[in-house]
């Protein structure tokens, strides 16, 4: 049987049916970046506010303000005399020998309590030796004599509790209590040696100590009296030794003493205000007050001698220099005038026809207006709402204002 030829035919018709479902969206890459910026700059924010960004704060030399006294008072009455420290003492050793260390020179400053000097310590270390040795010995005496002591008791308590029975005779019961007797005058003398070579190793350990020699104070060093190898004794008993190695002074009491005419000691009381000049500083004055009024006269002299003391300390005031005091009138109030300060030529500086100056509070610049009253020395005296030892701010720039953040560079 034959097949029929294949001819053209339509088959559309095999195909299947099929719902139409939607594209998914292609995301685009536009928004992609977008996003990714935003995100940048949020995080940018975020580091802006929370991070902190590296100083850019001014960097300025600084200095500190220094208060001089409050007023030039106006009585006639003044008087001369010179810078004394009250408090000073020459140094010596209290025992014999030849200066083996001296840790000082003369402008040093010390502290109470702090080794100036040393003496040679050979000799005294072996007393202070043969001393511990004699302690030894008598411990050891004493460790023995207590073992007799006990064979003692022991021997006198049997005879004690045999004797009722006549089971030792009188005489040996006599024998063993003089024994113990003995046992504790022995003990008892021992111990007595014990405290003979304690007192001994500590009269050794203080003639040890005597050799140091130590600041009695915190002071400066003013005079320098002996040097190594010379011999020193106390109270310079020897002819040719030094009484005294060091002499220190205290520099915060320091004062005037002046001698006050009789006729016008009736102007001073103590506490009154003075004010000081010192031929040393040209233009500087310090303000002081009558501390003590020595309550006698010279009679050679017609005078009577008072003590002004300083109320700031500065370290160009040094002992023995000449001074000359004006004293305020007893009616005058000491805080009837304003106080002046001593601050650097450098630190004024002119804004808006106002002599100012900058002071660091908290590494933020101040104006503070100043008023020019003086010269002391190469500084300016300048009256104004300062704090004596506050800092001040030198050279400062012409875009220096008031408020700047600024960091000290040194603080001198």
């Amino acid at each position: 049987m034959s097949t029929a030829p294949l001819q053209d035919a339509d088959i559309s018709i095999l195909t299947l049916p099929r719902e139409d479902h939607p594209s998914p969206r292609r995301t685009r890459p536009w928004f992609a970046w977008l996003a990714g910026v935003m995100a940048v700059c949020v995080c940018l924010v975020v580091v802006y506010w929370l991070v902190p960004l590296p100083s850019s704060s001014l960097e300025v030399d600084t200095a500190s303000v220094r208060a001089v006294g409050g007023y030039r008072p106006s009585s006639s009455l003044t008087a001369s005399g010179y810078v004394v420290a009250q408090r000073q003492a020459s140094v010596a050793s209290k025992g014999t020998g030849r200066l083996e260390y001296l840790g000082v020179t003369v402008g040093s400053r010390v502290k109470s309590g702090d080794i100036i000097a040393r003496v040679q310590q050979d000799d005294i270390q072996a007393v202070r030796h043969q001393a511990r040795a004699r302690l030894e010995v008598a411990n050891a005496t004493l460790a023995n004599v207590q073992a007799e002591l006990r064979d003692a008791q022991m021997s006198y308590d049997r005879a004690n509790a045999l004797l009722p029975n006549q089971f030792v005779s009188q005489s040996e019961f006599d024998i063993a209590t003089n024994r113990l007797r003995r046992g504790e005058a022995a003990v008892r003398s021992a111990t007595a040696a014990i405290k003979a070579a304690e007192a001994d190793v500590e009269a050794a350990d203080v003639m040890l100590k005597n050799t140091v020699i130590r600041a009695p104070f915190n002071g400066t060093v003013l005079k320098k009296f002996a040097e190594i190898g010379e011999v020193v004794a106390p109270m310079g008993s020897a002819a040719n030794s030094r009484g005294a190695v060091v002499l220190i002074a205290d520099m915060r009491t320091l004062a005037v003493e002046a001698d006050i005419s009789e006729s016008a000691i009736a102007q001073l009381t103590p506490g009154q205000s003075a004010d000081i000049t010192l031929d040393a500083a040209p233009g500087a004055h310090y303000a002081g007050t009558v501390e003590q009024i020595v309550p006698t006269a010279d009679r050679s002299k017609g005078t009577v001698l008072a003590k002004i003391r300083f109320i700031d300390h500065d370290d160009r005031v040094l002992p023995e220099m000449s001074a000359k005091v004006f004293f305020a009138p007893p009616s005058q109030a000491k805080t009837s005038a304003s106080p002046r300060f001593v601050v650097p030529t450098s630190s004024l500086t002119r804004r808006q026809d106002r002599t100012v100056v900058y002071l660091l509070d908290n590494d933020i610049a101040r104006e503070v207006s100043v008023e020019e009253v003086g010269n002391n020395g190469g500084d300016r005296e300048v009256l104004g709402p300062l704090t004596a030892s506050a800092t001040i701010i030198l050279s400062p720039p012409s875009s220096l204002i008031d408020g700047t953040r600024v960091r000290s560079r040194n603080v001198r």
